[in-house]
């Protein structure tokens, strides 16, 4: 009797969803896990300390769910930062590729299948797709505008990202699906720091190809309550000195006169919007940190007398990233 030719099983892909205070959106957000067409995925649901009802809402999901047994579940009695936990659960996985997800976002059906086709025909590090964004009211848009057929208003680069990176956001990193070897490699997200995208893209820009598909691959929440959501808080920024520590790794991970310029750019742009946000601390060091590189753009001048008068506009600026 000839022996049967070995059915080979689609690689792993580990979902790791970190809840805090999501009780109004982790249903969605696992749901949209088992919904995929994707069939072959480790799940790891994570609440980190919530203090309203998502881990009940957890539970019901599981309940409704016991059929999907590839599920790995903790739960965190007091809030800790993001990055720690996310490394925890990365050190479990299994899976070959690895997503984050955030417990307020979805995950579309297909993106799962989509991004493991295209990371094993292209050999490469980073998944990345487009993604519809939908706020408070509704009201939705995509990350990278489309026309009336569907077809991207601008190009959107891949390959070697991380001089785009390092200049401007753009990639969004809701829909980043990793290779889980490039993570572990880099230790995962830099604990030290109070959020994750920005560093692990650049680092991981450096090394790794990105490539990119057309596809919505996530529907992301704008939600103004977000940790995200308060980049430029008035005042009181938590995110702006971790940007700042980034800043600073780029600039030893940096090799050519452009990576350098896009660096400068990146730097003035958080200065201007730590300043417009009344954040004047950081911004001084931002500005004495520009003011190390290689040039000193007009705009360098214009912010320093901006900080020197500590001219706060914080409320105007405020009114605008709310409208």
């Amino acid at each position: 009797m000839k022996n049967l030719p070995l059915i080979q099983q689609p690689p792993l892909v580990s979902v790791i969803c970190t809840c805090f205070n999501h009780e109004n959106y982790i249903f969605e957000a696992l749901n949209s896990v088992v919904n995929q067409t994707y069939t072959n995925i480790e799940l790891f649901i994570i609440d980190n300390g919530s203090k309203d009802n998502s881990v009940e809402v957890i539970q019901n999901w599981l309940w409704l769910h016991d059929y999907f047994t590839s599920v790995n579940i903790h739960y965190h009695t007091v809030t800790r930062n993001y990055c720690q936990v996310f490394n925890e659960a990365l050190r479990k996985c299994t899976g070959t590729f690895v997503v984050d997800l955030a417990a307020d976002d979805m995950l579309c059906s297909t993106h799962l299948e989509t991004a493991v086709s295209h990371l094993e025909e292209r050999h490469a590090g980073v998944y990345f797709s487009n993604a519809k964004l939908v706020d408070e009211k509704g009201r939705s848009r995509t990350f990278y505008p489309l026309d009336k057929n569907g077809s991207l208003k601008v190009s959107v680069p891949e390959g070697d990202m991380y001089q785009h990176l390092v200049e401007r956001y753009i990639v969004c990193s809701a829909t980043l699906v990793f290779r889980t070897f490039t993570l572990l490699k880099e230790n995962g997200y830099d604990e030290s720091l109070s959020y994750e995208d920005f560093d692990i893209m650049v680092r991981l820009g450096r090394k790794y190809k990105f490539i990119f598909s057309n596809s919505i691959g996530v529907e992301k929440r704008l939600l103004r309550n977000s940790f995200s959501a308060g980049q430029y808080r008035s005042k009181n920024s938590i995110m702006l000195p971790s940007t700042y520590e980034v800043l600073k790794k780029i600039r030893t991970m940096n090799c050519t006169p452009r990576e350098n310029k896009a660096l400068i750019n990146r730097s003035l742009h958080e200065t201007k919007h730590a300043l417009a946000s009344a954040n004047f601390e950081i911004a001084g060091k931002l500005l004495s940190f520009v003011d190390g590189l290689d040039e000193r753009p007009r705009r360098f001048w214009l912010y320093w007398g901006w900080w020197r008068l500590k001219l706060n506009i914080s409320w105007l600026y405020l009114a605008y990233t709310r409208h």
